[in-house]
This record gives C-alpha cells, structure tokens and sequence, in this order.
C-alpha cells in the first residue's frame, strides 16, 4: 500500500521539463489543430506502431492544451475529428 504524508506547497518540486521528443510531437497534433479552417475536419491514420485509439487521444489532448474542444471519432481504422 502506498504511504501518505502531508508537506507544505513550498516543498514540492516543480514539474520535470518536458523531453524534445515529447514537445516535438505534441506541437505537431497542434498543427493538425491548427490548420482546419472553420467548416473542415481532419482524419489521421496510423503508421506501424501506431493505434487509432492512441491518435484520437493525442489530438484530444492537443486539443485541450489549447483550450478547443474536439469531436474525435474512430472509423475504419482511421481518425477523423472536428474541432468545435
């Protein structure tokens, strides 16, 4: 079982800087985002190695950090999304 303690908010340490990689893949799901003008959608396949369901998550996410809502849907192994 896990063991609890209380510490002041002062003590906590600040969050670990997120890894090139990361950064680098999170910008491209907000260009993904940020390139649909108002009345289009887009629609993402996956490559090797990749699942519809984890492309659907990362464009949600991207989608949240920028404070839009999206409508993601999987269909036939693809993703296709709106943002609203």
């Amino acid at each position: 079982m896990a063991k609890f303690s209380v510490v002041k908010r002062a003590d906590i340490p600040a969050s670990p800087k997120t890894a090139g990689r990361i950064s680098s893949r999170m910008r491209e799901y907000e260009k993904y985002i940020d390139g649909l003008k108002a009345n289009e959608g887009g629609k993402l396949v996956p490559d090797e190695g990749e699942t519809a369901r984890g492309l659907a998550l990362r464009i949600s996410r991207a989608a949240k950090r920028q404070g839009k809502e999206v409508d993601t849907r999987v269909v036939g192994g693809a993703v296709y999304f709106t943002i609203e």
